[in-house]
């Protein structure tokens, strides 16, 4: 497994540094507001805050290019399909939410019973920087200019083409008033005590912890020997919130937008070109000879709290 250092001295895989390097680069393309992102072994963590209705294309284009690297950086990957189900879309509709969802990713590690504190996890955790505010700056390969090249120039050389993008994690909404001393101190102190909680919890249910020493020893590109499925017919997204009347008004608002979307879209369909659609939606693809507009829909203002 080939390592790298970035700015800071860390560590890093080759294929830890690129899936960072991509969410920085899409999440600059698409203002894309992120507040935590956590790599697992087989799965991936992003607290994020769509601002401008483009959560499709921006999910597209990560999990695309994420599919692409792991194959390129995991010589051990045995080919074939890289995710094994759509993405999981859940809504965070107010800060108190955010909040418990960024300390449920960045203590991933230790609820899986991998390690006892996350500074023992041999993985990236953006805690640290999330806390500190720190930006990182990666370095990867536009290899689409880079292939394109390679047809007219066979000495063309990855290098040549690489591209540096900055990851850098917003504040918690609600805590715009601390200094960055006093934020950092209250998140650290939060964090110890909730994974104190958490080691307690797993050692009163005589679970323990497999240890840094062992998750080194895991081969890149292992599969795992469990892990969560989904249906067709499985309810989403989810609405998380410490708040159940919250939740509930939540998941009405979403559902609404769905079954309203659905109404315009049957009435497109047969013929209705001046269906008026959700804002944030699309209109259904049509074929040419049919398909009078297209494109995205921002005719009504619906408050945004798919975050």
């Amino acid at each position: 497994m080939e390592v790298i250092l970035d700015a800071s001295g860390a560590t890093l895989t080759q294929l830890e540094h690129a899936i960072l390097g991509y969410t920085a680069k899409y999440a600059n393309r698409y203002n894309i507001t992120v507040y935590a992102f956590a790599i697992e072994g087989n799965h991936l963590h992003l607290v994020a805050q769509v601002n401008d209705g483009n959560r499709f294309a921006f999910m597209r284009d990560l999990k695309s290019s994420i599919a692409k690297a792991i194959p390129r950086y995991t010589p051990s990957h045995p080919g074939g399909t890289v995710w094994g189900r759509r993405y999981s879309n859940e809504f965070l509709p107010a800060p108190d939410d955010i909040e418990e969802r960024f300390f449920y990713t960045v203590l991933q590690p230790v609820q899986d019973g991998l390690v006892e504190s996350i500074s023992e996890y041999p993985g990236y955790n953006c805690f640290h920087d999330a806390i500190w505010g720190i930006p990182r700056t990666f370095e990867i390969v536009n290899w689409t200019s880079y292939n394109e090249a390679l047809r007219w120039n066979p000495k063309a050389r990855p290098i040549d083409f690489k591209e540096t993008y900055t990851l850098e994690y917003a504040r918690l909404p609600g805590y715009e008033h601390l200094s960055r001393e006093e934020y950092a101190h209250l998140m650290s102190t939060r964090l110890e005590q909730r994974c104190q909680d958490i080691v307690a919890k797993r050692r009163a249910a005589r679970k323990g912890f497999a240890g840094r020493r062992a998750l080194l020893k895991v081969r890149q590109g292992s599969r795992p020997r469990t892990t969560k499925v989904s249906t067709r017919d499985s309810r989403r997204p989810r609405v998380l919130s410490v708040c159940p009347k919250r939740r509930a008004e939540a998941s009405a608002w979403y559902f609404s937008i769905y079954f309203e979307y659905k109404v315009a879209s049957e009435q497109y369909r047969r013929g209705n070109y001046e269906a008026c659609f959700p804002p944030g939606t699309y209109k259904p693809y049509l074929p040419p000879e049919g398909n009078q507009s297209s494109g995205i829909n921002s005719n009504r203002c619906i408050p945004d709290i798919s975050r």
